[in-house]
């Protein structure tokens, strides 16, 4: 009976475990949704970006779709002259076919992290933490 107690209790806490993970993290779960070709071309003008379209990654806040990260790609073969560091974070109307810069970088300040993360909101913050990292950021929370 006592195993059977503990087996129990053991099963309970990593329930537990699983369940209050992105709880305890501040809820930062990264979720990006990929854009169709016409956003990913309107975002690589708005970027300038020359290159074929494999040479940078492009992905969509799943949650606020009107945001947008976008940097090099570095699994890309024969993109080498195209390189750069850090990232870029844009937005767009609800039609989402002209994009905007909203901020980009490599070596952001903590200033600079946290109105981006103001303008963004919470939620588009929290998905575009792979753009938001190179850009230098760490408060993901």
């Amino acid at each position: 009976m006592t195993r059977r107690w503990i087996a129990i209790g053991v099963a309970a806490i990593a329930a537990l475990a699983v369940t209050a993970a992105p709880a305890l993290s501040g809820g930062a779960i990264s979720k990006q949704k990929s854009p169709t070709a016409a956003q990913k071309r309107a975002i690589m003008k708005a970027a300038k970006f020359k290159g074929p379209a494999r040479c940078y990654t492009v992905q969509l806040s799943a949650r606020t779709q009107t945001i947008a990260g976008a940097k090099f790609n570095r699994r890309a073969s024969n993109c080498r002259k195209y390189a750069f560091d850090g990232a870029a974070i844009y937005y767009a109307p609800r039609s989402k076919k002209v994009w905007y810069l909203l901020q980009s970088g490599s070596a952001l300040d903590g200033n600079e992290c946290d109105a981006v993360q103001v303008l963004i909101g919470g939620a588009a913050w929290q998905d575009m933490i792979p753009y938001i990292e190179t850009m230098g950021c760490r408060n993901f929370d």
